[in-house]
């Protein structure tokens, strides 16, 4: 499969019902109901990549992720979204094969760009990863093989794993440990790690949580999270993470941080003010797994940027 370029309204239509809505007049962002048909064949991991005016440094990150999971063999499509880009970036992508592209008209955030590649995904594990540059696509088979082994809801990136590394600044450091002891105090969800932009989740419960998810910037992981646990979903397995040293610029500003701040309150609104998650339910379809401990899983081995290069 070679790079195919979408408009999110060409992706919406190639890959649902025709009678299924992608937009809602109660804040939802994409109907799920693609999700609930069977993963396509050879489909094991859909990778959806968000990304706003990377400029040149998409393409090597794209390429990179399609490489890793190409050599270990896995069934994969890397679903490469635009939110709204425009330097062009989308046009980098040609030739890479394994990878859609789907092009949002209008910058609406992270959240909304992984609504779209959601809805649009054919595999059996669903997963994203940033487009940074800043953590290394490995991690992808990492938490795949977790995934095989456990059959969770999902695996995600946790800076707070004692086998993490993190090349971030200080700056960036501090406002993690800020933002995550305050969802901690919030929330109470168990989750180490909201944030990470790295994450694989079962088909089954991605299809139940998205149609619930209001959030279309940062927060949209925070808010998954609370929506599982409403659910009564739990059994998430936070694994190591190495971030890198960006290879692009980053999109969370100042004003970023204060508006995630911001939708982290009405998150909370929601849950135990409007109770909008209450009686949130997801039919699951997957069966018990033997428990392996995520801290056996060859999480060290991954190598570094420059050596995968």
């Amino acid at each position: 499969m070679t790079t195919t370029l979408f408009s999110a309204a060409t992706a919406s239509a190639a890959t649902a019902p025709a009678a299924a809505p992608t937009t809602a007049n109660n804040g939802r962002v994409f109907d799920a109901v693609r999700l609930w048909s069977p993963a396509d064949a050879g489909v094991e991991l859909t990778v959806v990549v968000p990304f706003y005016n990377p400029g040149m440094a998409l393409r090597p990150t794209v390429k990179r992720i399609a490489s890793c999971l190409q050599d270990a063999g896995v069934g994969y499509e890397v679903v490469a979204v635009s939110d709204g880009s425009t330097d062009g970036s989308e046009h980098t992508l040609a030739g890479i094969p394994g990878v859609r592209v789907i092009a949002n008209p209008v910058n609406q955030g992270k959240g909304a760009a992984l609504h779209t590649g959601f809805a649009a995904a054919r595999g059996t594990w669903v997963g994203f990863i940033d487009a940074d540059g800043d953590i290394d696509p490995a991690h992808l088979m990492q938490y795949l093989q977790v995934a095989r082994a456990n059959n969770p809801a999902g695996v995600y990136a946790d800076k707070r794993h004692h086998l993490s590394t993190s090349g971030a600044t200080g700056f960036r450091k501090l406002i993690s440990i800020v933002y995550s002891t305050l969802v901690t105090l919030l929330f109470f969800m168990g989750i180490k790690d909201s944030q990470t932009g790295c994450k694989i989740f079962r088909r089954d419960v991605l299809a139940g949580l998205l149609p619930s998810l209001r959030e279309r910037r940062f927060a949209f992981d925070l808010e998954f999270f609370v929506a599982a646990k409403a659910a009564g979903i739990r059994d998430f397995i936070g694994a190591p993470v190495r971030l890198e040293e960006r290879t692009a610029g980053s999109t969370v500003g100042r004003s970023a941080i204060v508006r995630t701040i911001r939708d982290t309150f009405t998150i909370f609104t929601r849950l135990y003010v409007r109770r909008e998650y209450r009686g949130l339910t997801v039919a699951t379809t997957a069966l018990p797994a033997p428990q392996v401990d995520a801290d056996s899983a060859p999480f060290a081995a991954a190598p570094t940027l420059a050596e995968a290069a």
